[in-house]
């Protein structure tokens, strides 16, 4: 039984034509070619997906970080102001002293969007070593001003008394008023520094960093 079906097999073996053999195999290797051609184009497809994602991401770190730069521009032009009235009491003139009109947005525009998940890993290390870099002033300035805002905050009730309640006969800023000059000169050069490096290191660093992924020169 097992040499008659052996034999039945070879039989059928020995009537299958060279041309329908050669059919069979180019039909087999068109098979494998067409899978293995979707296979490279899926793989193609998932690596270009990526890419934009990744682009997608430096692209709205580039345009928070320019709302950052902004936000201390905006911030910078109150501090000037500040600074005008230190030069007011520096000669003399016992100017109101204004209250606190500062404040700082950072969480959302910096910590949360570089250092988010699987998005931190996007980046490169010049870009991620900028970031780092700028993360003490980030700190630094955002406890400078809340702690100008709490002691600012009692100015109003203070000034009522008029400008005895800050100023000694000779026009100089009592003990108690030292903290306006030195935090407002403090504020003002982090906030300088915070902008320097966010907007002359980090962004166009960002840029650049899109651009070797993209593979543009």
């Amino acid at each position: 039984m097992r040499f008659g079906l052996l034999g039945q097999v070879v039989a059928a073996a020995g009537m299958v034509s060279l041309s329908e053999a050669f059919r069979y195999g180019f039909e087999l290797l068109i098979f494998f070619l067409g899978v293995y051609l979707a296979f490279l184009l899926t793989g193609y497809q998932e690596e270009k997906n990526e890419l934009e994602i990744q682009a997608k991401y430096y692209d709205s770190l580039i345009h928070e970080f320019e709302m950052l730069v902004r936000h201390l521009d905006d911030e910078a032009t109150k501090l000037k102001n500040h600074l005008a009235v230190l030069d007011e009491i520096k000669e003399g003139n016992r100017p109101l002293i204004p209250t606190s009109d500062l404040y700082f947005l950072h969480r959302g525009l910096v910590v949360n969007s570089a250092f988010d998940g699987l998005n931190f890993e996007s980046l490169d290390f010049k870009i991620i070593a900028n970031i780092v870099r700028g993360v003490p002033a980030l700190e630094l300035l955002d406890g400078r001003i809340a702690m100008f805002n709490q002691l600012s905050a009692g100015l109003p009730a203070m000034q009522v008394q008029g400008d005895s309640c800050c100023y000694n006969e000779d026009g100089a800023l009592l003990p108690h008023m030292a903290w306006y000059p030195r935090l407002i000169d403090e504020i003002y050069e982090i906030n300088r520094q915070f902008r320097a490096i966010v907007a002359d290191a980090a962004i166009p660093d960002i840029r650049k960093g899109k651009e070797r992924l993209l593979g543009i020169d």
